[in-house]
């Protein structure tokens, strides 16, 4: 299969997956209200620390407000995108997974195509409303123009990809061990929290990982210290996409080898 043909199946396969959620439009906006709500909690906790500290590291409330905007917008349109590699344990401890291999299609797309959770899209709202309010004071302050923003606005797009590879390389540990869920914790969760705030308060070696094996520090951090004036050069901004395309290609080896190694829920 072409990639053109590839890509067409997967957005039909998708659009069919949106048609069935929304035939329940009123679940839909409850859920989606809720999912914002969470993370209008999270903020609220991190706000509670900046009033108490004024600065953390040299960075203020606003500042802080754009890295956790953009780490936000990159996980909660992960979650949208991606569902099924958020629970993937249950294909292979159920067997379902075998029944994937059976379509004629490259087994991820098939999987990633069987359900959008666009409840999630409240997260990436409630992360782009502080993001544009903070990027907003910032702006009078002129601390930041608009071609900053839009910069900003544009990695944490493309910054999903990072998100979604720790995702995938935490879901294909399954086809070693069975189950993989428990490890999210510590493959993305624990380090997109710990992106929300500037790397600079890390110890040397948490800051090392945090750009390296679990690249979290390029989603927002390193572009967003250099378009604030805190350090870094232009090559800040060129290291967000090739971050996430490194850490994309790594998590999709990773995968295939897992996929050649998988025998199935029965032997």
């Amino acid at each position: 299969m072409n990639t053109v043909a590839a890509f067409r199946l997967y957005f039909k396969l998708v659009s069919a997956s949106l048609r069935a959620q929304m035939q329940y439009k009123v679940d839909f906006l409850v859920s989606l209200s809720f999912q914002a709500a969470l993370q209008a909690v999270d903020f609220a906790l991190l706000a509670a620390i900046m009033l108490r500290f004024p600065e953390i590291a040299g960075w203020n409330i606003y500042e802080v407000g754009l890295l956790y905007g953009t780490a936000s917008i990159a996980l909660s349109l992960y979650r949208t995108i991606a569902p099924e590699l958020h629970d993937f344990d249950r294909y292979i401890v159920q067997g379902t997974f075998d029944s994937l291999l059976i379509r004629p299609w490259p087994t991820l797309m098939v999987l990633l195509s069987r359900n959008l959770d666009l409840r999630r899209l409240g997260g990436a709202l409630q992360g782009a409303l502080i993001f544009g309010i903070s990027a907003r004071r910032l702006a009078a302050e002129c601390a930041i123009g608009s071609m900053e923003i839009w910069i900003m606005a544009a990695l944490a797009l493309v910054g999903t990809l990072i998100p979604f590879s720790l995702a995938l390389i935490t879901a294909s540990c399954a086809f070693w061990f069975g189950r993989s869920a428990d490890l999210q914790t510590f493959t993305m969760f624990a380090p997109i929290t710990a992106s929300q705030y500037p790397l600079t308060i890390y110890p040397g070696w948490l800051r090392t990982l945090l750009l390296s094996i679990l690249p979290v520090g390029f989603i927002n951090y390193i572009p967003i210290r250099f378009l604030l004036g805190k350090g870094g050069s232009w090559w800040s901004l060129a290291a967000s996409p090739v971050a996430a395309a490194a850490a994309f290609l790594v998590a999709y080896s990773f995968w295939s080898l897992g996929h050649r190694h998988y025998h199935s829920a029965g032997s």
